[in-house]
C-alpha cells in the first residue's frame, strides 16, 4: 500500500510539552486516516514496556464521521503505574492487516507492515513538582576548601597537613604509602560569601556546596567524622546561615552535598560499634563477628558503608530532630552522594523529610540513566552525566546520532520536571577538567565515559604475571607532568570550550559550572582537577564569555526552562538544535561550514554568536549563534 503523510495520530494529555501523564489519569487517543484508503476497521492500540511484549492491548472507538472524507478512532487509557509505555497501532484495511508507524524524517505516520513500537508515553508519579527557582537556573560547583580563603580566618587543627594557597595539591602516598585526602588549603564558607558578587555577575542562580560537616582527616569531607557539626576550616552554622541568607537575598539559592551511604572510620559511631559487639550502633553497619566489615567500593577501609535499612539510623538521618531536618534551615536543596547505592526507601525517607515544611530540591547523583519510578519519588533529579558524554563524544569525535539519541532519549525518559531541573555540567570534582578533556590527549574515543582515562584498558594497566595491575603511581605522575596545557593546546582547547559551554546552557536541564571552569583551570583526575581557584591568574576573555552567557541564558529563561527540543540536524560537524523560538547553530570543525538556515527563522533576530559574523550563508570555525524567531 502506498505510504501517505495524511494519517494523523493525536495524543491527548495534560502536557502541552510531551506525552506524560500522572498515574491514574486518562489518556485520550485519536486516529485519524483518510477514507482514500479503502475499508477500514478492527483499529487497536498496543502497548508494552520497553522489552516486554505488548502488556496492554485495547481497541480504539469509531466515531461518526458524517460526510467526511475521513475515518475517526478514539480511546482512553488510564495507566495506574509509573513507567515509560511504547506503543503503535494495528489496523485492518480492506481485509489486510497493517500497522502505523512514523516516518522518522518527516514525522508524518504511515502503514507499514512491520509491527514495533515508536510511539511512547511516560507515566509519572502524582503530583510531582520542584521548586519553581530551580528550572531555567545556572548552577555553580564550589569546592570548599578550594575556593577562597579569606585573611585572618583560618584555625589550625593538629594532624592536618596544610598548604599554601595555589600550590599544586599533595598527589603522592603518604607516610603508611596510602593516597590520603589529607591536604588542606583552607577555602571556608566566609569565603564563599565574600565571592557572591562575583558569582552574581555570572548570573549564578544556585550555588552547590561540596560537604561541610567534620572530616577529620579528608580535605573533601566524604568521609564524615560528626555529622552534627560544621568543619572547624568550613566554618560554623552561624556562617552557613550568613551565606544563605545573604545569597537569597541576591536571588541566589544554596544546596549542599551530603553523604549518606558511608561515613569516616573515625567517627565515634562507627568506632563504638567496631570495638563493642553490644554496641547500639553494631547494626547501623556489616560487621562480621571476625571483625571485618564493608566499606565503600571494596577499596576505602576508612569510609564504613552504612545499614540503610536500620531503622535507628534512618531516625538518625531523616526522623524527627534528624540531621536532615537540621540541615533545611540551612539550605534549599541537597546534592545526594553516590544515591545510586542508596536504597529507595532510604532516599524516599530522605525526600519526604527535607520537604516537611518548605519544598527543597533532592538531587541524585548519578552516571547512569534514573529509573522513572524513583523520579519524583525518591529524588527529583540527577547529575545528568549522560550529556555531558554526548556533549563531548560529539565536538571532539563527531558523533552526531549518540549525540541525538543521547539528548532524545532523557527527554522521554525522564518526567518534566525532572529534566527542567537536573544539572548538566562539563565537568565536576569527579572527573578531568572540561579543558584538560577538551585538550583530548588521553580520552577514550570507545565506549565508555571519555573522562576514564584510568579504566581498563589503559596504558596504565599492566600483565604481571597473569594479573593485571594498575600503576597508580605512574599514573599520577604522568597527569602532573602533564597538567599545564601547552599555550596552543590551551587557545584551541578554550575555543572548544565556548561552543561545549554554549550547549550546556541551551540543552534542557540546568548548566553548571564547576568552580574556575570559566577562568581558565584545567587539570587531569582528582587531586588535580581540585586545585585552589587561581584568582590572580584569571582569563579574562573566557570570563567575559562566560558573564556573556549567563545574561543570554538569563534573558532567554522563558526559551530554556522547559523540555521542548529539536534536533533538527546533526553530522559530524554541524548541529541545527531548535528550543522553542530559539534556533542554535554550531560548527564543531575547523572549517568555514555553509549553512541553510531554517524558513521560520530566516527573518529571526541574531541574539548569541561565539564569535562575531556577519552573514548567514556560512558559519564560521568553532563558532556557535543563536537566532530567535
Amino acid at each position: 500500500m502506498k505510504k501517505d503523510n495524511d494519517i494523523k495520530v493525536e495524543i491527548l494529555c495534560k502536557s502541552s510539552i510531551k506525552n506524560e501523564v500522572e498515574v491514574g489519569d486518562s489518556v485520550t487517543i485519536i486516529v485519524t486516516i483518510p477514507k482514500k484508503y479503502g475499508i477500514v476497521s478492527n483499529v487497536q492500540v498496543l502497548f508494552n514496556k520497553e522489552g516486554e511484549n505488548p502488556s496492554i492491548i485495547k481497541s480504539l472507538n469509531r466515531k461518526e464521521e458524517k460526510e467526511s472524507d475521513d475515518y475517526y478512532f478514539e480511546t482512553k487509557v488510564i495507566f495506574n503505574e509509573v513507567t515509560r509505555m511504547f506503543f503503535y497501532f494495528k489496523v485492518n484495511v480492506n481485509g489486510q492487516n497493517q500497522a502505523i508507524k512514523i516516518n522518522r524524517k518527516t514525522k508524518n505516520p504511515f502503514f507499514t507492515t512491520q509491527e514495533s513500537p515508536y510511539w511512547s508515553i511516560l507515566i509519572i508519579n502524582k503530583n510531582f513538582k520542584v521548586p519553581e527557582w530551580s528550572k531555567g537556573a545556572i548552577y555553580y560547583q564550589i569546592f570548599v576548601d578550594r575556593f577562597f580563603r579569606p585573611n585572618g580566618n583560618f584555625k589550625l587543627v593538629e594532624g592536618r597537613n596544610y598548604r599554601n594557597w595555589g600550590e599544586m595539591p599533595n598527589f603522592h602516598r603518604n607516610a603508611e604509602g596510602k593516597f590520603h585526602n589529607n591536604d588542606f588549603f583552607g577555602g571556608n564558607l566566609k569565603g564563599v560569601e565574600e565571592k557572591l558578587k562575583y558569582l552574581k555577575k555570572l548570573n549564578v542562580t544556585v550555588i552547590y556546596l561540596s560537604p561541610i560537616l567534620y572530616s577529620k582527616y579528608r580535605y573533601d569531607r566524604y568521609a564524615t567524622t560528626d555529622y552534627e557539626k560544621i568543619d572547624i576550616n568550613a566554618g560554623t552554622f552561624e556562617d552557613l546561615k550568613s551565606l544563605h541568607d545573604k545569597a537569597n537575598k541576591m536571588g541566589m539559592k544554596l544546596i549542599l552535598d551530603v553523604v549518606f551511604d558511608h561515613l569516616g572510620s573515625d567517627n565515634p559511631i562507627f568506632i563504638d560499634a567496631i570495638t563493642n559487639k553490644k554496641s547500639k550502633y553494631r547494626d547501623w553497619f556489616f560487621i562480621g563477628n571476625d571483625g571485618k566489615y564493608r566499606y565503600w567500593y571494596n577499596e576505602f577501609t576508612d569510609m564504613p558503608v552504612f545499614n540503610q535499612q536500620n531503622l535507628e539510623y534512618q531516625n538518625y538521618i531523616y526522623g524527627k530532630g534528624g540531621i536532615v531536618e537540621k540541615l533545611t534551615k540551612y539550605v534549599d536543596g541537597f546534592r545526594i552522594d553516590v544515591a545510586e547505592e542508596i536504597e529507595n526507601l532510604f532516599l524516599e525517607g530522605l525526600r519526604n523529610k527535607a520537604n516537611e515544611q518548605t519544598k527543597h530540591i533532592t538531587i541524585a547523583e548519578h552516571w547512569h540513566k534514573a529509573d522513572v519510578t524513583e523520579l519524583g519519588k525518591c529524588y527529583d533529579t540527577t547529575t545528568n552525566y549522560l550529556y555531558t558524554n554526548a556533549i563531548y563524544k560529539w565536538i571532539l569525535y563527531g558523533e552526531g546520532e549518540y549525540f541525538k539519541n543521547q539528548i532524545d532519549d532523557i527527554i522521554q525518559s525522564y518526567p518534566e520536571e525532572s529534566i527542567c531541573s537536573m544539572l548538566n555540567s562539563l565537568d565536576t570534582h569527579d572527573i578531568v577538567r572540561a579543558l584538560t578533556i577538551i585538550g583530548g590527549k588521553w580520552m577514550r574515543h570507545d565506549y565508555k565515559e571519555i573522562w576514564k582515562i584510568d579504566e581498563y584498558p589503559s596504558r596504565w594497566h599492566k600483565n604481571v604475571n597473569g594479573k593485571i595491575i594498575f600503576e597508580t603511581d605512574e599514573f599520577r605522575k604522568e597527569e602532573a607532568q602533564n597538567d599545564k596545557l601547552r599555550p596552543v593546546e590551551y587557545r584551541i582547547a578554550k575555543e572548544k570550550l565556548k561552543i561545549a559551554a554554549l550547549l550546556q546552557y541551551v540543552l534542557p536541564g540546568n548548566p553548571c559550572i564547576y568552580y574556575g571552569t570559566e577562568i581558565g583551570m584545567h587539570g587531569y583526575k582528582d587531586p588535580f582537577n581540585r586545585k585552589c581557584f587561581e584568582w590572580n591568574k584569571i582569563d579574562k576573555t573566557l570570563l567575559r564569555y562566560y558573564i556573556k552567557l549567563g545574561k543570554f541564558r538569563k534573558n532567554n529563561k522563558s526559551q530554556l526552562s522547559n523540555s521542548k527540543t529539536e534536533i533538527y540536524y546533526v553530522d559530524e560537524s554541524i548541529l541545527y538544535l531548535i528550543r522553542n523560538n530559539l534556533l542554535i547553530i554550531i560548527n564543531a570543525s575547523n572549517s568555514l561550514k555553509k549553512i541553510n538556515v531554517p524558513e521560520e527563522f530566516i527573518k529571526g533576530e541574531k541574539i548569541f554568536e561565539v564569535k562575531k559574523q556577519e552573514n548567514l550563508e556560512n558559519i564560521l570555525p568553532l563558532n556557535g549563534i543563536v537566532l530567535k524567531k
